[in-house]
């Protein structure tokens, strides 16, 4: 009798277990519920910006009744966000603002969403990790070249940043490049040009700075400043008046005291409208300003009266 127990013991067992085995692989061969998932991957909810939430978007197969969470690297709810909440077969989305069940900001790191299908009997954790990043990257500028802003010159800023990020260049406080790379080291270039001021800087003194924005869209604070000069301009490149004659010359300038030279005439001045007079002899010569080690000419060929 014991044997014969032992016996009947041992074919339920084996016949549980393949109940359980063929249940394990109808379930392997059954399409999963959920698909189509996109999650936005990295974001901020503290920034001021267009990422400071994240959207969940799934395409549930059959009509369920459903509930879609955000769990935390231990797995555990931090917040609902959607449900329990009968749904249709097709597109099911939610927005997650980085708040907890308490309505706090969660700590930076890595969550997943949760979707519970009640009729379904399944539960899964998508394997999209939603990154919460909250601190603001740091930008350092490396070098500056050159230090005086000419035009048909370009001017090089190399820089590192503490994460991957956007950098921009601002001028004066006036953004003028924004970079396309998110590398943590790297150069961007500017050719002195800016659509938010007509005509280009005037002479002068500026600062020069980087903002960076990271993947999150958290913003840096300035970093440290260059001092850039614009020199002094000729805008008249070529004049042409006669021997002995007064003629203008008209430069961009800033007000300082520059220098000027034409043959063996010179002086000092402040005006952007500069009155000289032409040699006595015809030929070419060369007009020349210098202020604060800048170097700016103009072609004067002086013609017969």
């Amino acid at each position: 009798m014991p044997r014969a127990l032992s016996t009947v013991l041992l074919l339920a067992l084996l016949g549980a277990t393949t109940i359980a085995f063929a249940v394990t692989e109808g379930l392997k061969l059954e399409p999963t519920p959920v698909r189509g998932v996109s999650v936005d991957k990295v974001y901020s909810p503290t920034c001021d910006c267009d990422t400071n939430e994240a959207t969940i978007r799934v395409r549930l197969r059959k009509a369920d009744t459903l509930t879609l969470s955000v769990v935390d690297a231990g797995g555990r709810v931090v917040r609902t966000l959607l449900g329990p909440v009968r749904t249709k077969k097709g597109l099911v989305y939610a927005t997650w603002d980085g708040l907890d069940a308490g309505a706090q900001v969660v700590r930076d790191g890595l969550y997943r969403p949760r979707v519970h299908l009640k009729n379904a009997h399944r539960t899964i954790d998508l394997p999209n990790p939603i990154q919460v990043d909250t601190k603001a990257p740091a930008v350092k500028i490396v070098h500056v070249s050159p230090q005086a802003l000419r035009p048909g010159r370009k001017l090089t800023v190399r820089y590192r940043v503490s994460e991957p990020a956007h950098v921009s260049i601002y001028f004066g406080g006036t953004r003028v490049v924004r970079g396309r790379t998110s590398r943590t080291s790297a150069a961007l270039s500017w050719n002195g040009a800016s659509a938010h001021v007509p005509g280009g800087f005037r002479p002068g003194t500026y600062r020069l700075t980087l903002v960076a924005r990271d993947l999150a869209g958290n913003i840096s604070s300035p970093s440290r400043g260059v001092r850039i000069r614009v020199p002094i301009i000729v805008l008249t490149p070529h004049v042409h008046p006669k021997a002995g004659t007064r003629f203008a010359v008209h430069l961009e300038t800033d007000g300082r005291v520059y220098h000027w030279r034409l043959d063996g005439a010179s002086g000092t001045a402040r005006s952007r409208r500069l009155i000289v007079r032409a040699p006595e002899t015809p030929g070419r010569y060369a007009f020349v300003v210098r202020q604060h080690g800048d170097r700016a000419a103009a072609v004067v060929v002086v013609r017969r009266r």
